[in-house]
């Protein structure tokens, strides 16, 4: 009763393996696959429930809640957040953005960190993630990629 979810998953594996074993996005990884990205994100799941794989999930879509829209109504004596977390939510202010569209004062590499709190918080609403940064931890049936046996 295989899908063919279950069908590709060798082949992700063999593809992340002949990537050196990491792999910067699920589009670079499953570029050679014909599959749509609930199926890629069904199928890193899988794998990384199965002790396979691991990798993060970025931010890539997002926008004000509620309470962060209050939150920007208020004096600015009693705001709880950082002025990096402030100018994210004064950038998503109109509507929802990309991490490339926040203040250009907020670091770069500090943007999904700073969103992630945010979104903790309940000060903004995540509309869309990407999986990234997948690592092969071990083969199928082996102990690791890293071990020596």
């Amino acid at each position: 009763m295989a899908n063919t979810t279950d069908a590709l998953e060798p082949a992700v594996l063999e593809r992340l393996a002949a990537l050196g074993g990491h792999c910067q996005s699920a589009e670079e990884l499953f570029s050679k696959f014909n599959c749509k990205a609930s199926q890629q994100s069904q199928i890193c799941h899988r794998l990384q429930e199965i002790g396979l794989v691991t990798w993060q999930e970025d931010i890539v879509r997002f926008g004000l809640s509620v309470t962060g829209k209050t939150l920007l109504k208020l004096d600015t004596s009693v705001w709880p957040v950082t002025p990096d977390q402030l100018l994210v939510l004064r950038s998503c202010a109109r509507g929802r953005i990309s991490p490339q569209q926040i203040h250009a004062r907020v670091p770069a590499n500090q943007r999904q960190g700073l969103l992630r709190q945010l979104a903790h918080q309940g000060l903004i609403v995540v509309y869309q993630t990407a999986i990234v940064e997948i690592e092969l931890i071990r083969q199928p049936g082996s102990a690791s990629v890293a071990g020596d046996g």
